[in-house]
């Protein structure tokens, strides 16, 4: 091998090869198992000039059907030994209540966390945990794009974890500005102007309209954008509703809009001048990834804000300036969630106080009615350590 760097590189950018293989189910030896690729093959004689061209030729992740990487409250509950929880809250919301065994790691300092203190590869699966998942969404995103890719997002976060935190998610929809609301059918042209037919343009021609490589190793480059990501502030990445909605009523050309989900959806009720763009589809580099501006605040808008906190951080990776929507379009289009809050909402135990793990664990709801000691799984007392790296 010619060049350990460039080679050092492409594997840490090579989101198929998965890492999950190095800790199966009760297995912490923290020895290294993984699988051989032949990368010298892979990367002989390539140039590549943007990460978009990087991540479309070694996965393609964000058109996969494992993207957005969610899991859900029961499935962290029943895996509590074997993955890693990491809760990114402050450190006053952690002591209010977190999840048996979580770890309290603000998110700026998260790449160390899960490469020198516990390395996230020895793990099956590493899960975000935020208030509602929002914040979650992003971090895991950015993450996945930096190569952790055993890296989930809890689905809706501690709101749907326990009923004592779920006045967030409640809060976070709502029916507002029915004006900025718009049918494909009132509004056929607009419908018509999203239309486009696949470029026949080649990959090379596609590229030169994207935000372009600085002239370094791809790696570094990509870790630095990590962790630059990952010191934003809120408002940097994740809009509300009523902080989107009167910014963008003043100014309707400051952001360019994408909802990303699906045709139906749109046709039943889009933001005023949104751009379809169908999911694990057209954000490829092979479809209509080029057609968004570098020049100006991109907003994406999903369903729940999960997809669209993921897909943010892989625009934001590429270099552009995007945002989500807070719990997508529900946070606009309905007077409750589409699908029902309470579905989501649980009462699982949780540990009060600064320490990370209890073995008597109290599930308090909401109302403070039902206050029970729950029997749940302890934790194993060694801690993991070692791994892939």
């Amino acid at each position: 091998m010619k060049n350990l760097k460039y080679i050092y590189s492409i594997v840490i950018l090579l989101v198929a090869v998965t890492f999950s293989s190095c800790s199966k189910e009760g297995n912490y030896s923290g020895e290294a198992v993984g699988i051989t690729v032949d990368f010298d093959s892979i990367i002989k004689n390539e140039n590549v000039e943007s990460l978009a061209e990087i991540y479309y030729k070694h996965g393609n992740f964000i058109n996969t059907q494992e993207f957005p990487p969610i899991v859900k409250a029961p499935q962290v509950l029943e895996n509590l030994n074997n993955w890693l929880i990491v809760d990114i809250r402050s450190k006053d919301a952690y002591e209010s209540g977190h999840i048996n065994g979580a770890y309290n790691v603000p998110k700026d300092e998260i790449i160390d966390f899960l490469t020198v203190k516990q390395k996230a590869s020895v793990y099956e699966k590493v899960v975000i945990v935020c208030y509602s998942g929002q914040m979650a969404s992003y971090v895991t995103g950015v993450l996945r794009f930096a190569a952790f890719d055993n890296v989930y997002v809890m689905l809706f976060g501690m709101a749907a974890w326990n009923s004592q935190f779920s006045e967030i998610l409640k809060k976070g929809y709502g029916k507002r500005y029915p004006d900025m609301l718009v049918k494909s059918e009132e509004k056929k042209e607009e419908e018509e102007g999203h239309k486009k037919e696949e470029s026949t343009k080649t990959i090379e021609e596609l590229e030169a309209q994207l935000p372009q490589l600085d002239k370094t190793i791809p790696t570094v480059l990509i870790m630095e954008r990590a962790r630059k990501l990952l010191k934003q502030s809120r408002k940097e990445f994740l809009l509300k509703a009523d902080e989107f909605f009167p910014d963008y009523k003043k100014n309707e050309d400051k952001y360019y809009t994408v909802f990303y989900l699906n045709q139906q959806r749109f046709d039943e009720g889009h933001i005023k001048g949104a751009h379809l763009y169908k999911s694990r589809k057209d954000l490829s580099l092979d479809h209509k990834l080029a057609d968004l501006p570098k020049d100006k605040d991109i907003l994406v808008y999903c369903k729940t804000g999960h997809t669209g906190g993921n897909t943010t951080a892989y625009l934001n990776m590429l270099g552009y300036n995007a945002h989500n929507l807070m719990f997508g379009y529900n946070s606009f289009k309905y007077n409750v969630l589409s699908n029902g809050v309470d579905n989501y909402i649980n009462d699982f135990p949780v540990v009060e106080g600064s320490k990370r793990t209890s073995n008597k664990v109290i599930a308090v709801t909401a109302s403070k009615k039902n206050t029970t000691k729950v029997k749940i799984v302890k934790r194993k007392k060694k801690e993991v350590s070692g791994g892939c790296g």
